[in-house]
């Protein structure tokens, strides 16, 4: 029995200690995403948290339920690894339909701007980033020559030969 009880203890530990660092890193990654970094008190704070709640939740449950105890865990782990991945292909494979609104609004924005002002080439060069962002490669593409025509910097004209490349290769 007291080997089962060191057992427990141990696995509890690692599982705590597990589940604590994966949960560190996807904080960290979504941190890298927003161009920040975790604050140590912070981080080391919600890294405590997470172990001392994984570790009690182990020690009470793997006495009687050990399988499903060392399942629930493992499952844990990979969902805060993959967690990132999974968001990164669920966005790659979402329809051009379904986008985000805020875009969508500043593209009215900007599309309302064009009409007062259609020499704007700022607006056109937004305008072309967006719609990029969207999928719509054949309006990026039109709006990155509008700007190239009003400003021909160089900053445009690469631009303009980007999205050219990325359409030729997307349609052959």
């Amino acid at each position: 029995m007291r080997e089962m009880e060191i057992g427990t203890m141990i696995f509890s530990a690692v599982a705590g200690a597990a589940v604590a660092s994966a949960a560190l890193w996807m904080l960290k990654e979504a941190g890298a995403a927003r161009r920040r970094t975790i604050n140590p008190p912070a981080g080391f704070l919600a890294a405590a948290l997470i172990f001392g709640a994984v570790y009690a939740a182990d020690r009470a449950a793997f006495p009687v339920l050990p399988g499903l105890t060392w399942s629930l865990n493992l499952a844990v782990v990979a969902g805060l690894l993959l967690y990132h991945w999974i968001r990164r292909k669920a966005a790659a494979v979402r329809p051009a339909n379904i986008a985000n609104p805020h875009l969508l609004a500043e593209i009215a924005s900007l599309e309302r701007m064009l009409q007062r002002d259609p020499l704007n080439a700022f607006c056109h060069e937004k305008l072309s980033e967006l719609h990029e962002k969207l999928g719509r490669r054949d309006l990026a593409l039109r709006a990155a020559r509008a700007a190239a025509d009003l400003d021909p910097t160089v900053k445009n004209r690469l631009r303009v030969e980007e999205l050219e490349k990325g359409s030729k290769g997307g349609r052959a």
